[in-house]
């Protein structure tokens, strides 16, 4: 007679994209935005030195009015967010769902011990998942967790 166990809750590293389109932090805004709409996307993580998660921009941070007839610049540097929501590949899948409810974000990067980026995750990442039968399990109110990437000094170009 065999024993049925419950499944061990999956971890984000079972449901991530590792494939992630990505923008340096010292390309042009207008680069960025034809990376983004050739790529279909709303946003992206920004990288600086060493492949560290330095922010995220979006199309909203690329369309900011006040920068309307600029010739040369801004580099994304200037426009992206400094603050990050992540979690890291080891995390069990429902504190990304947490992060992303409580912080309405419609991705939560994935980030290795250095900072580096593992990759992303999205409620349709989720969503597969669960159609391939992963078990989530159930997660008690965890503190979310972000990177305050104000508080990171990665000799950004200015």
């Amino acid at each position: 007679m065999t024993k049925v166990g419950m499944l061990p809750a999956a971890e984000v590293r079972d449901v991530m994209s590792e494939a992630v389109v990505f923008v340096r932090a010292d390309t042009l805004a207008a680069e960025a935005a034809e990376i983004l709409v050739r790529h279909r996307i709303n946003g992206a993580p920004v990288l600086g030195h060493g492949g560290r998660v330095v922010g995220v921009v979006s199309k909203t941070d690329l369309l900011d009015p006040r920068r309307a007839g600029e010739e040369k610049g801004p580099f994304v540097e200037d426009l992206m967010t400094r603050v990050v929501f992540a979690v890291r590949a080891h995390d069990p899948v429902m504190q990304a769902v947490r992060l992303m409810i409580e912080e309405d974000i419609h991705r939560a990067l994935v980030v290795n011990d250095d900072g580096t980026l593992a990759g992303v995750v999205t409620p349709m990442d989720v969503l597969r998942g669960l159609l391939q039968g992963l078990s989530f399990g159930t997660v008690p109110a965890l503190p979310v967790k972000f990177v305050d990437l104000r508080t990171f000094k990665d000799g950004l170009r200015r």
